[in-house]
């Protein structure tokens, strides 16, 4: 018995494409990322904070860690691109902690909860790959959830101006080019 082509064709027999990760994107298109890891950011502190449900609570904490992480991720690249569109970029650390410092040489006038937020966004390093101690961590977490994550904000507003007043909202960030 021989079967309509139209029906085999209905299946939808045809392999997907794999296609390759994509390392290359605009730098607005990151700037937005980091704005969106921003905004869970404190949204979800805030939600902490104004629930006494132990599974919502849970839940906030696994968002604002994983958020943290996204937020490093972002920040690092956004920094980098930054130093080597100026030049300044020694092509030998691509570490959160020289990310930071960077920052502070690029951005004078941080608020304080700028600052705290940007001294405990470490803390996602402990968070990923120190399990052992991980109620410190969560502690430590929920400290800064509660004192420092509008400085998320502060952060993205600032790196957003330096990219716009620099021209590079329109440049693209390649994460295996080299200089």
């Amino acid at each position: 018995m021989k079967l309509d082509d139209s029906i085999i064709d209905q299946f939808n027999l045809e392999p997907e494409d794999d296609r390759e990760p994509v390392n290359v994107m605009r730098v607005s298109e990151l700037l937005d990322f980091l704005k969106e890891s921003a905004t869970r950011i404190v949204s979800k502190s805030q939600q902490y904070f104004s629930t006494e449900d132990a599974d919502i609570q849970a839940d906030c904490l696994d968002i604002v860690a994983i958020r943290l992480n996204d937020f490093a991720q972002a920040f690092i690249d956004i920094v980098i691109f930054i130093r080597k569109s100026e030049g300044s970029y020694n092509s030998k650390s691509s570490s959160l902690r020289y990310c930071v410092t960077s920052y502070d040489t690029l951005v004078n006038n941080q608020k304080e909860e700028e600052k705290h937020f940007l001294g405990e966004l470490l803390l996602r390093n402990e968070i990923t790959h120190d399990y052992f101690n991980r109620e410190i961590h969560l502690r430590k977490l929920i400290a800064l959830m509660q004192n420092y994550s509008e400085g998320a904000l502060d952060v993205y507003k600032q790196l957003a101006m330096i990219c716009q007043d620099r021209g590079l909202l329109d440049k693209y960030v390649d994460k295996n080019a080299r200089l």
